[in-house]
């Protein structure tokens, strides 16, 4: 259903009409008329959005922060069980071999370069290779 148009007179600078002529083909517009109608549509549409953008916008924030300090938490939990479970393994390891602060160093300064090299992508099997000398 349309609503039937009414007249209004509004003033307008002459230099303004001359822009509404000139791109009355590329707004697809019948008339004057129907171009002004369609930029106080477009606009009031644009107004509209700028209210809920404002309204969205510090929610989305405050959503995204919370599901960040969500995921922050649980990575933090997750490091400090492999921490963990790193001290065991190196206090095991440590009790049963006797291995010389030299060896050692050169085993740190060989793991941070293969970790380094394949972005921390290391499995058991590429240590057991990389120990055999395969």
């Amino acid at each position: 259903m349309t609503e039937n148009k009414k007249k209004y007179a509004y003033w307008m600078r002459p230099t303004m009409v001359a822009e509404i002529e000139k791109m009355i083909p590329d707004a697809n517009a019948a008339s004057k008329s129907d171009f002004v109608c369609k930029a106080v549509d477009f606009y009031i549409g644009y107004l509209k959005q700028q209210k809920n953008i404002n309204y969205l916008a510090p929610v989305l924030a405050r959503s995204i922060k919370n599901e960040v300090r969500s995921v922050e938490k649980n990575i933090c939990e997750m490091l400090f069980k492999l921490a963990v479970e790193q001290a065991i393994n190196s206090n095991l390891i440590a009790a049963e071999y006797d291995i010389d602060s030299n060896l050692l160093d050169e085993l740190r300064d060989s793991c941070a370069k293969a970790v380094a090299e394949t972005n921390g992508l290391i499995t058991f099997e590429d240590a057991y290779d990389w120990q055999k000398g395969k």
